[in-house]
């Protein structure tokens, strides 16, 4: 009697310990929002060069005139060192697998010769 007592003890007790690590992630879990955030990003027009990572072999970033680099997304020329103006709408409501700059969707591409 004493071992199955214990037995429960120690399944309550596991329970009670599993329950109060997830608490500070219940309000995460507990998300049941039903409508979308809509993150209102207007296109830009950019001037710079597209670089080939060796991250996975299948980054792409735009290393812009202006300084600051943006993670290539859609068509482009996936040729490093090739000089483009891009017109795309950078995504702030995203994370990337790369994260080598702030994701772009492109739009349209003219290389530079």
């Amino acid at each position: 009697m004493t071992v199955k007592v214990t037995k429960i003890w120690i399944s309550v007790l596991g329970a009670i310990f599993a329950i109060g690590i997830m608490i500070p992630f219940l309000p995460a879990l507990a998300n049941t929002s039903t409508g979308t955030t809509q993150v209102k990003s207007e296109t830009v027009n950019l001037t710079g060069t597209i670089k080939k990572l060796a991250l996975s072999g299948t980054c792409y970033q735009l290393a812009a005139d202006n300084g600051k680099k943006y993670e290539l997304m859609g068509k482009f020329p996936k040729i490093d060192g090739t000089r483009v103006q891009i017109s795309g709408v950078p995504k702030t409501d995203m994370v990337t697998i790369c994260q080598v700059g702030q994701p772009l969707q492109v739009k349209t591409v003219k290389v530079i010769k």
